[in-house]
């Protein structure tokens, strides 16, 4: 069953930019993966049998067409997760490294979706609950949001994965003006 949450984000301006967004309800395996959200569509018939896609509905559910569970290697998370990202029907990717709590793995998600529509530009986001192990070439950008459920505010970070070669574009999907520093005379 999903949850409806408040979700805030510190660093989008305040309670003016929060949104309410719809938890998913998780079964988490006890091995590790990516969440995936693509575009919508529907899944094709010959594929819906196969046991990859049985085991992604057993994670997230018969009701979310839109969501997929991969399993992965846990070295193989981030290069993964950044390589799908690059996939046009792909909207977010959340690493699910074994362990961390569905809940949690929810916010990421939500998270995820909430940073998309913020940005001007469409590109994927790819976050994490944890801070994953990154490996050369890569970095995370913690998130610090809180999250109003029921009546309890409770502060989570939540950790963006960027590539460093693709940090120049993620800045500028940023939006808003930006001052550059006068060289000196």
């Amino acid at each position: 069953m999903d949850s409806a949450a408040r979700v805030v984000a510190p660093d989008a301006g305040g309670a003016a930019e929060a949104g309410r967004s719809q938890l998913v309800s998780l079964a988490l395996p006890d091995r590790a993966g990516l969440l995936l959200r693509r575009a919508p569509g529907p899944v094709a018939p010959e594929h819906a049998g196969r046991l990859v896609e049985r085991r992604s509905r057993a994670v997230v559910g018969d009701r979310r067409a839109d969501l997929h569970f991969v399993e992965l290697q846990r070295g193989e998370l981030v290069r993964v997760a950044l390589s799908m990202a690059r996939l046009a029907h792909v909207r977010t990717v959340v690493v699910c490294p074994a362990g961390v709590s569905p809940g949690r793995t929810a916010l990421a998600l939500a998270v995820a979706g909430m940073l998309r529509q913020r940005r001007m530009s469409p590109a994927p986001v790819v976050t994490c609950a944890v801070c994953p192990p990154l490996g050369d070439g890569k970095t995370a950008i913690p998130h610090e949001v809180r999250v109003a459920v029921a009546g309890q505010v409770q502060e989570r970070l939540v950790w963006e994965i960027v590539a460093w070669d693709t940090l120049p574009a993620w800045l500028a999907s940023l939006g808003g003006p930006r001052e550059t520093p006068e060289a000196p005379v």
